[in-house]
């Protein structure tokens, strides 16, 4: 089953107006200056909100879907991912992807661009995830406090609780 097989839920969503509002200008800042005229990094964010459904496919690959064989994420629920909160984004190369001319160091050089306005990158992680970005107070994974204030507040109270609203 790959993603988009079922419905709207299960496509990457690109829309930025989902995510927190201070994280949303932090990444679009980013995004323009990794693609101004200096830098020509040609980036774009490829996902940004993550339903629950697309969260399930993606954990199951390189598990009980196979290929690949490697896992994609070791969130099994959106709860447990920052992308379910509106957090983070997945950045990639507008024509190759996940392939980029220059491989990591095409990562590296946009990290260098997101982490300047103070956001966090999933490649100095100690499993690399290196398309990934979040908003710069999260911690690697939601906590039990974060998803308690979703369940209470909804994503609002838990931007509010990390500056991001």
């Amino acid at each position: 089953m790959s993603a988009g097989a079922n419905s709207d839920n299960a496509k990457p969503n690109k829309d930025l107006t989902l995510l927190a509002p201070k994280f949303r200008v932090l990444v679009q800042a980013a995004i323009d200056e990794c693609n101004n005229d200096r830098n020509n990094l040609m980036a774009m964010v490829y996902e940004g909100y993550r339903s629950d459904q697309l969260q399930k496919i993606y954990y199951a690959r390189g598990r009980t879907v196979i290929p690949p064989r490697h896992t994609v994420t070791n969130a099994p629920t959106n709860t447990t991912s920052w992308h379910g909160y509106g957090l983070a984004v997945d950045v990639v190369h507008q024509t190759k992807y996940w392939e980029p001319v220059g491989g990591e160091a095409w990562f590296a050089k946009v990290a260098r661009i997101f982490k300047a306005k103070g956001l966090s990158w999933g490649g100095d992680w100690s499993h690399p995830d290196t398309p990934h970005f979040q908003w710069g107070a999260c911690k690697p994974s939601p906590s039990d406090q974060a998803r308690a204030l979703l369940a209470s507040g909804g994503v609002q109270a838990v931007w509010r609780a990390l500056g991001a609203d």
